[in-house]
């Protein structure tokens, strides 16, 4: 059968940007949530500054007129006015904020960096693969074989694999997932969940014997 990996994804920008920064190369190991790519966020931070000093007046405002319609000397619907404006002022900058967050690109989980498809100084757009991440810490084996032989294999149980690179690496693969129909060779999948090396030495791709 074949190794492959338990997850892989290409990992994309949510906003457009230019991107000022790749953290990572190819073979890096990565943790979740761990920064892979900074976008240039400048013009984000002066539109942040801009609606800051915007609710710093507005909340001066709202202090203000608080004061002068207790003792009746404005009519309240200037008060109301301006803490509806500060209300959409602390919106615009929640939403900035997001913004701003999200011009930090971060690993979705554990894995090894796999394929790095920009460089510094490209522009990033939604949906556009930036990077590849793989995790190999758990992999997937499956093998295919006959009606006759699905007796031998039980979902839940333990079975040792043996790599073809690694003769003498013998691992736990545990059954996932036993086929229900048979491909155009009338042979059945069955998969197995493995547990890597700690170093990692198995990779997507390599041949093993269950």
């Amino acid at each position: 059968g074949t190794f492959e990996a338990n997850k892989e994804t290409k990992v994309s920008a949510e906003i457009q940007g230019k991107i000022n920064a790749v953290l990572v190369d190819v073979g890096n190991v990565v943790r979740k949530g761990e920064p892979v790519i900074q976008l240039d966020n400048s013009l984000l931070n002066l539109q942040l500054q801009a609606v800051e000093l915007q609710i710093q007046g507005l909340e001066a405002d709202a202090n203000r007129y608080t004061i002068l319609a207790k003792a009746d000397a404005i009519q309240g619907v200037q008060l109301e006015k301006t803490l509806l404006g500060l209300k959409s002022a602390n919106v615009q900058k929640a939403t900035i904020l997001e913004q701003l967050n999200k011009t930090l690109i971060k690993a979705p989980f554990d894995g090894v960096i796999t394929a790095k498809l920009i460089e510094e100084g490209a522009f990033a757009a939604p949906g556009v693969p930036l990077l590849q991440i793989t995790d190999i810490t758990i992999l997937k084996f499956t093998i295919y074989i006959a009606e006759n032989d699905l007796d031998n294999f039980q979902l839940n149980r333990n079975y040792s694999i043996v790599t073809d690179a690694y003769s003498d690496l013998h691992l736990i693969g545990k059954i996932g997932m036993i086929g229900s129909k048979a491909n155009l060779a009338s042979r059945f999948p069955i998969q197995f969940t493995v547990v890597n090396t700690t170093d990692l030495k198995v990779k997507s791709g390599m041949f093993g014997t269950a």
